[in-house]
């Protein structure tokens, strides 16, 4: 079976996608989630790659309604993307200092 140069670059963009947007990331919290992950939330140490600190998958694309200063407002209750970022292995380079791994 041949692939296209199209197909490529169709899930090219389906990987940006499912890994760089709020959107995608929701997907991903139902049909990207990897097994394994060792660990738990440490949101005083994580930080987003541009060092806005604290609760870094909060700041994701945009500072979630939520967030109050480094913890969410909804915890108990918060979304299933919230429950398992990050989902895979890809996730982790999205942050820094995540207290989550797959190693």
């Amino acid at each position: 079976m041949e692939e296209k140069k199209s197909d490529v670059n169709d899930l090219s963009r389906l990987i940006i996608f499912m890994t760089k947007t709020k959107a995608g990331r929701f997907l991903n919290s139902f049909i990207g989630k990897q097994k394994g992950r060792k660990g738990k939330c440490t949101p005083e140490l994580c930080e987003t790659l541009d060092g806005k600190k604290g609760s870094a998958c909060c700041k994701l694309g945009y500072t979630c309604a939520f967030l109050c200063d480094t913890s969410c407002g909804i915890y108990k209750v918060r979304l299933k993307n919230c429950r398992v970022f990050p989902a895979n292995e890809a996730d982790l380079k999205l942050v820094k200092n995540c207290g989550y791994s797959w190693k």
